[in-house]
């Protein structure tokens, strides 16, 4: 009876201690520390934080109404005006991504990844249908070890009012590490919008 005493005094005792520790378990995630409480009878609860829900917006501007550049589109950019290539001369195409945060990923199609084909951006609206849009890549040669330098990308472009379409113009400057200007190209840009309708269309 004594050594069964014991044990249930052991394992009442282990309980008790967890319990007592249990609180603390959390102190290596966002730093939580145990609330302290004073000894007056009514004290004072910690009061509910009321959160505004987030709306869709443009360049952190309210929530508007209607089609936005928001999503994913398919794009095809056209040289016009550049020196050296012909104008209608197919310059890239691929898929872009605009965030209501203001930001913006492109996936050029038509220049290899050893080159480097991922320009990442930023956009602001610029009137009711039209925005403007400043990203940069960073190009490497043909090996894709040698690093060449930044290249900036800007667009104006112009949403179709059904949402479904964009058009505008484009401008491609490629520097090197040294700031040098190395290739202006320039031409307008045409963008149809990915849906959950879209299918298999070709890339050029």
């Amino acid at each position: 009876m004594k050594l069964g005493n014991m044990r249930n005094i052991l394992l009442l005792s282990a309980v008790a201690l967890v319990t007592v520790l249990a609180p603390y378990a959390h102190a290596g995630c966002g730093q939580y520390r145990p609330a302290s409480f004073d000894a007056y009878p009514q004290h004072q609860l910690g009061l509910p934080y009321l959160l505004l829900a987030a709306s869709d917006t443009e360049d952190g501007n309210p929530a508007v109404s209607g089609p936005t550049m928001v999503g994913t589109w398919k794009e095809q950019w056209i040289s016009v005006g550049s020196k050296g290539i012909p104008d209608g001369t197919e310059i890239d195409a691929g898929y872009a991504q605009w965030h209501s945060d203001g930001t913006e990923i492109n996936l050029s199609g038509l220049r290899s990844p050893l080159t480097g084909n991922v320009c990442l951006g930023v956009w602001k609206k610029t009137g009711p249908w039209s925005y403007q849009m400043n990203h940069f890549g960073i190009s490497y040669d043909t090996t894709g070890v040698n690093l060449v330098g930044p290249a900036r990308i800007q667009q104006w472009l112009v949403l179709a009012q059904d949402g479904l379409a964009t058009s505008g113009k484009f401008t491609i400057d490629q520097y090197d590490e040294a700031g040098n200007l190395l290739a202006h190209l320039q031409g307008k840009i045409v963008g149809t919008r990915v849906t959950m309708e879209t299918g298999f269309e070709k890339l050029e």
